[in-house]
């Protein structure tokens, strides 16, 4: 625990000296404006558009903002140094993840109370929370893959695009059934069922394939973490 506390306390700064809440913050008041500047059609129906906006905006904050951390730690070499303390790749990943997690679900429900109202619904802060912690962990695992931008930036584009795919089907551009074995469908189910009721298959999809694809994400990350931490010349510094 003590571990754990510390490695929060480290990213909270890490996090802060990069700007990232000055970030968050700036994507907060861009989007509520281009929310505001929407016909009131896209108001009237959360059910359809709340899922969307926070598949988009999760995004930024969880899979960009873990990537950007990630590639800045193997350059300085902090995830060798990370590697001789008390600190487990396991304590690393959950640390990250609460914090990011965290600021992408504080950010995203300020966004859908300023573009919908406020909604005190667990489904909603349930997929908000579920797709951030995916976001986050397929985030990392790709991005300690690579040594730099250059390399990340082209499979980043292709991964969030393919991460996005369910939309078709909650759009009905598509059958959503297609869609059931994707890592952001059972979130999007959990957000849609904040607004309409989705039945109790729906329901159980939702909320064990969102648990089920966060753990799978998180360890997916974790083995990464793992071997970064052990293989000094693969993570970095200087």
């Amino acid at each position: 625990m003590k571990a754990l506390l510390a490695l929060i306390r480290f990213d909270v700064i890490l996090q802060a000296r990069n700007g990232f809440y000055w970030a968050s913050g700036f994507v907060v008041l861009v989007v509520s404006a281009l929310l505001a500047a929407l016909p009131e059609a896209v108001a009237s129906a959360p059910s359809l558009y709340v899922p969307a906006l926070v598949a988009f905006n999760l995004q930024i904050t969880t899979f960009f903002f873990v990537a950007g951390l990630v590639l800045l730690e193997r350059e300085e070499g902090t995830l060798t140094a990370l590697g001789a303390s008390p600190a487990s790749p396991r304590i690393y990943m959950t640390a990250r993840t609460m914090t990011l997690a965290g600021l992408a679900a504080a950010e995203t429900l300020v966004i859908v109370w300023f573009g919908f109202g406020l909604l005190a619904s667990w489904w909603l802060l349930a997929g908000i929370v579920a797709m951030g912690i995916t976001y986050t962990g397929f985030g990392a695992a790709l991005a300690m893959r690579y040594a730099s931008v250059n390399e990340l930036l082209l499979p980043a584009s292709v991964i969030v695009t393919l991460l996005l795919l369910p939309l078709l089907g909650h759009f009905g551009l598509t059958s959503p059934v297609v869609w059931v074995w994707h890592p952001m469908a059972p979130a999007i189910v959990l957000i849609r069922g904040a607004y309409e009721p989705i039945g109790l298959p729906a329901s159980i999809l939702g909320v064990g394939g969102a648990i089920a694809w966060a753990m799978g994400a998180f360890r997916l990350a974790t083995r990464g973490a793992e071997r970064l931490m052990r293989d000094t010349r693969a993570s970095g510094g200087r």
